[in-house]
Parts: structure tokens; C-alpha cells; sequence
């Protein structure tokens, strides 16, 4: 499942790593708000994602839930793999991680927390802290999408839709 908004400028990437689905929607929200404020972007399932193609990426913005006591879910196992071999040279690369889950559980958001480390570790640019949000208690996206609005609003011109 892939969206696009054509740009003649840098693309903003939103990758997203979801069991249930909650981490897809929020995805989508997060793409629908870029799109709303004239970014260009496109939303990737991890699973269907082509990793060589992540150290050609500008701006990558990931969503993940965490699945059972803190792995990857199963359509990010295959990246978060990657990732953690630390094989990728992604020194190119901006970065944010919103992480999902239950606090009702040790290893809250630890898929998130993951992508986090791991991204970090293969040499992207952190943008902005790791965000997390239980989702048991149906915490909002709208507080994430709000600072990544805020960043691109004074950092991001390149990544708007041009007329």
C-alpha cells in the first residue's frame, strides 16, 4: 500500500511498521496533515519497502508499533534486521521515530525505541526525540504530527510541493 504526492523537490518518506493497524492509520494521518500543509511525501508499508533505497532517502519519518514484549512487528521484522546489522551507510538520511504500544508492558514502544538506536547507529540525523504514545489508552497521533509540523515549518521549505 503506497500514496504519492508528486514534487519536483525532496520527498518526505513515512514508513510504517504495524500488527493491528493502528501504526498504518496513524501513518496515513500523519501523510494527510504533510499533504493538508502542501509537503510532498508518500507512505510505505515496511514490508513492501525497498531497503536499498533507504540511504537515498532525505527525510524518513517511521511509525512502528511494538508487537508481544517488545519485538518488531511482523512487517518490519525484515528492516529492523537490516537495521540492526548495521550494514546501511545512511549518513544522508533525517530521521523521526514515533513508537507504539502498552505501558501495561516492560518493553513499551521497544520496536520504536529500536528503530530509533538503530537508525541512529547507522549514522542518520535525529530531527527530533523518539516519540512515544500508548496506544492502549487510544492516545492521539496529533501530538507527533504537531512537532513534525512545527520542524518542517522551520526546516523543511525543500520538501514543499512546488505549483
Amino acid at each position: 500500500m503506497s500514496s504519492v504526492c508528486a514534487s519536483a523537490g525532496k520527498k518526505i518518506r513515512i514508513l510504517f511498521g504495524s500488527e493491528t493497524g493502528t501504526a498504518e492509520e496513524f501513518a496515513f494521518d500523519l501523510e494527510n496533515s504533510l499533504q493538508s500543509s502542501d509537503y510532498a511525501c508518500e507512505v510505505s508499508d515496511l514490508d513492501d519497502y525497498d531497503r536499498t533505497e533507504l540511504p537515498q532517502e532525505s527525510l524518513v519519518l517511521l511509525i512502528t508499533s511494538t508487537y508481544g514484549n517488545g519485538e518488531a512487528p511482523y512487517n518490519a521484522e525484515d528492516m529492523h534486521a537490516w537495521l540492526e546489522s548495521q550494514e546501511a551507510d545512511l549518513s544522508s538520511v533525517s530521521f523521526a521515530v514515533c513508537g507504539l504500544g502498552d505501558t501495561g508492558y516492560p518493553a513499551f514502544a521497544q520496536a520504536g525505541k529500536d528503530f530509533d538506536q538503530f537508525l541512529g547507529d547507522c549514522g542518520a540525523e535525529r530531527i527530533l526525540p523518539r516519540f512515544e504514545i500508548d496506544a492502549c489508552f487510544d492516545e492521539s497521533v496529533e501530538p507527533f504530527i504537531e512537532i513534525v509540523q512545527n520542524w518542517l515549518s522551520e526546516n523543511g521549505s525543500h520538501y514543499k510541493k512546488t505549483v
